[in-house]
């Protein structure tokens, strides 16, 4: 299977690029470091490749972090909201 992304060096500075191939939108790494820039194009390309299942990864990783993530609404980041307002903006 042809990988999404594809990484290369910029002669001048040395940081580390991707390069969508089906875009052909370039993006800097914000590296110099060879192993990091290969672990963000795998990143990427793994993103690319399995979506769904990153989105199961990602949601486990949250939970781990925030055990009230599989049960807040948007109901409860507009009560947060109101919370934080005060006077004639709260009343209406």
């Amino acid at each position: 299977m042809k990988q999404r992304f594809i990484l290369y060096r910029r002669k001048v500075g040395g940081m580390f690029y991707v390069e969508d191939t089906q875009t052909k939108k370039q993006e800097s790494l914000g590296t110099k470091d060879r192993a990091e820039a290969k672990s963000l194009l795998n990143a990427r390309n793994e993103a690319a490749r399995q979506p769904q299942l990153n989105l199961q990864i990602a949601k486990a990783y949250l939970a781990g972090t925030d055990s009230g993530v599989a049960t807040r609404t948007w109901q409860n980041a507009l009560d947060a909201i109101i919370e934080s307002k005060s006077g004639s903006t709260k009343d209406r």
